[in-house]
């Protein structure tokens, strides 16, 4: 049985929005920007109830999402690595801490499951011969095939910053495994090869936990 599995904080209405506040949540990059991550940063603090307003947070003159702006402004046009995306996320001081998973495909899929089941959005990086060399999303769910209590998982649903906001449904593009290590980026209008390089999930610190983000 296909079965997909979405982050529990996402509501798919007609757009996507923060189920707890009903807010949206889709956040769009423009041409010039090469900020995909950072518009990924925003909408997982949003499903983590970090921050209320993913959307316009650049215009907000104080609270979370105007710490969370002025740190992301200075990275906005040339955007960020994975590893400087997760130092960037520990650096936010908002009670969130990230954890960074390369290696394979296989391996990729089954950390973003896990990490979404307890909670934690996750946001994948990848590089591709266009529009541009490197690019991000927000994963907001798994698909997979269910068999009794075996699931797996063949493909990572996305919210793509760069993409169309998704109407009635809750993502817009997805990579989805291709043989032993091969990843297919389809959104509406594209579908390419890519070349996989990561994830970075973002949690919550729970209080009193002054461990040092992994």
């Amino acid at each position: 049985m296909l079965i997909q599995k979405f982050h529990a904080a996402l509501y798919p209405s007609e757009s996507p929005a923060v189920a707890a506040t009903g807010a949206k949540l889709f956040s769009h990059q423009g041409h010039w920007d090469g900020g995909s991550t950072l518009h990924c940063v925003a909408m997982a603090l949003a499903l983590l109830g970090k921050i209320g307003d993913p959307v316009w947070l650049p215009y907000h003159e104080d609270g979370a999402e105007r710490a969370v702006w002025d740190h992301a402004w200075p990275h906005y046009l040339h955007g960020l690595t994975l590893s400087e995306l997760a130092s960037f996320i520990a650096e936010l001081n908002i009670g969130v801490r990230p954890v960074m998973r390369d290696g394979s495909v296989a391996s990729i899929l089954r950390f973003s499951e896990r990490e979404l089941a307890a909670g934690n959005p996750v946001i994948v990086g990848w590089n591709q011969p266009h529009p541009v060399s490197a690019h991000a999303a927000l994963v907001v769910g798994v698909e997979g095939l269910q068999n009794g209590r075996s699931f797996d998982a063949h493909s990572l649903l996305l919210l793509d910053p760069a993409c169309n906001a998704p109407v009635l449904a809750g993502f817009n593009a997805r990579l989805d495994r291709h043989g032993d290590e091969g990843t297919i980026y389809r959104s509406s209008n594209a579908a390419r090869a890519i070349c996989l390089r990561g994830v970075v999930s973002i949690g919550a610190i729970a209080t009193g936990d002054t461990a040092t983000a992994a």
